[in-house]
């Protein structure tokens, strides 16, 4: 007898046992009710686009044909939350300067939540094609640009342990692990091919109301990415507070922190710090301190530093629909501030958001600018896909679902950064009318070879629908990129337009125009596109 061993990615071996388990888990026991929803497409679409780049005579016209199957499959019940979409996408050119190609993109989530949440386990896997490097064009795609894209695969799991939600006690453990592939592109990016691995593990101990008499809260984390190509980085954090009450509004407040990090080369720090101050209730959940803290900090081959600095930390929820929360402090790198804040009515949604953050590019990827709750058919890969509800009151149709929509940064690099960031999102939505704007400043510091780079972005999609069976979109997209390193800026700039008709149950058609425009401070970067698409979808 013959035997054969075949290796197995991990990759699709994790969808693989994502799938398994969660059909054990409602195959076992009594019967759980399972909503299940398959989705195949299948959208063709024509090309004709016109580039100009400086220094060359002419333009470079052509015309490109893109037939695209796809599938999309959703499990959903009171423990089960499975989503899986798979798109191939085959491209022929009319234009002697590109070549035929083909892609193959996926995208799998898993979340199986038991006893009222209080154990979750979730599975991620996601294969995509994207700029690593925004200097090449941060608007290349797979239509002009394809030799520019680097083929993106990345693969995680994650396990939640919490206490039940009517317990005194908050108590919780994330364990979470995360593998990213990045190939190299065609057309030589200045990265190399690499991947990464991160181990993360978090801890929280607290009390349940902060309200009461006396509250106190200690949380923690260690984590570790291995870089194929650099060395690894390791870091390790711990935070703690309590409160005695001095009166009923008003607390006496102790606390402290600890944070590390170490990349085994220079870039090692350690910091301490502790403190005293009060805290002040306002209402039955806000509340604000002030803090005066004492702080040493260590660095590699460099004297302590100490320092005394005054803190704050707040939550302030006046009301169901609107909430900010923050803290101004102290790291190893100096000041620090994160501020989460939204409001929401009936047609507005509002959302601020301030972080800073020391970790690889890649692990970044997974730390997201919140733009609210939208309204996505299933298989949607961008925000433009999907529309900002109509009302509270809005049910998505067969086919749509409630997503939390999020914007990912530009760059993909496995080096070590110190990335502070700034974002303000807007949503509108009234009878036909839906807006969404985005707001953008990023400072990215790389630390590992002391140089920065800063961004400035602006987002504006619309839309009006002019009956249930037609609408038009434009948006602008407007990106502003300082690479200090290089003695390079540039200003770039998107404009579409896009009308979309349901002609039938199953079939949609959209034509769509767009420009882009990158004015670089050195001549020979400076480019602009136009692009015009008539597109065709038949839903099975």
């Amino acid at each position: 007898m013959a035997i054969t061993m075949a290796q197995v990615k991990p990759r699709y071996a994790l969808i693989a046992s994502g799938v398994i388990i969660s059909a054990a888990a409602l195959t076992a026991g009594p019967v759980v009710a399972v909503e299940t929803q398959i989705s195949p497409q299948i959208r063709t679409s024509t090309y004709a686009y016109q580039i100009d780049e400086f220094g060359t005579d002419g333009t470079d016209d052509g015309v490109a044909v893109v037939i695209s199957p796809s599938i999309a499959l959703s499990l959903t019940s009171k423990v089960l939350q499975t989503r899986f979409s798979w798109q191939h996408e085959s491209l022929f050119y009319e234009d002697s300067q590109r070549e035929n190609r083909s892609y193959d993109e996926f995208d799998f989530n898993n979340i199986l939540s038991l006893f009222d949440d209080r154990l979750t386990w979730g599975v991620n896997a996601r294969n995509s094609y994207q700029v690593r490097n925004t200097r090449s064009g941060i608007f290349n795609d797979k239509i002009t640009a394809g030799g520019d894209l680097s083929e993106v695969t990345s693969y995680g799991s994650f396990l939640n342990l919490a206490t039940a939600r009517y317990s005194d006690l908050d108590a919780a453990l994330r364990l979470e692990y995360n593998h990213s592939e990045y190939d190299q592109p065609d057309n030589d990016d200045g990265l190399p091919a690499f991947d990464n691995d991160s181990y993360r593990a978090g801890l929280l101990l607290a009390s349940r109301d902060r309200s009461s008499t006396m509250f106190w809260r200690l949380e923690g984390a260690v984590g570790k990415t291995q870089r194929q190509q650099l060395r690894d980085y390791n870091n390790r954090v711990a935070q703690a507070i309590f409160g005695v009450p001095l009166s009923s509004r008003l607390s006496l407040i102790g606390r402290g922190s600890y944070e590390y990090t170490d990349n085994n080369n220079f870039y090692q720090n350690e910091f301490s710090s502790y403190g005293a101050g009060l805290e002040l209730k306002l209402g039955r959940v806000s509340w604000v301190n002030v803090s005066v803290n004492r702080s040493t900090t260590e660095r590699f081959e460099e004297e302590d530093e100490e320092n005394t600095y005054w803190a704050t930390e707040f939550y302030l929820a006046p009301s169901r629909r609107t909430s900010i929360e923050g803290a101004y402090d102290r790291r190893y790198f100096g000041r620090t501030a994160n501020v989460a804040g939204q409001y929401n009515i009936r047609a507005l949604t509002v959302r601020l958001n301030v972080t800073d953050t020391v970790q690889t590019q890649t692990s970044l990827d997974r730390e997201l600018t919140d733009l609210g709750i939208f309204v996505c058919p299933e298989g949607a890969v961008e925000v433009t896909d999907c529309f900002r509800p109509p009302n509270a009151n809005y049910t998505p149709q067969p086919g749509e679902s409630y997503q939390q929509v999020f914007d990912v940064g530009l760059e993909l690099d496995q080096e070590l950064v110190l990335r502070r960031s700034a974002s303000f999102a807007l949503g509108y939505t009234k009878r036909r009318l839906s807006v969404n704007l985005l707001l953008n400043a990023t400072d990215i510091e790389y630390v590992e070879r002391n140089q920065e780079q800063t961004s400035l972005s602006v987002s504006l999609r619309t839309g009006w629908r002019f009956s249930e069976r037609s609408s038009v979109n434009a948006s602008l997209r407007v990106y502003q990129i300082d690479y200090q390193f290089a003695n390079r800026k540039d200003d770039n700039i998107l404009m579409s337009v896009g009308y979309d008709m349901t002609l039938s149950e199953h079939s949609e058609l959209s034509l769509s125009l767009r420009r882009t425009e990158r004015n670089s401070s050195i001549d020979s970067f400076t480019a602009s596109e136009n692009r015009a698409w008539l597109t065709y979808i038949y839903n099975f």
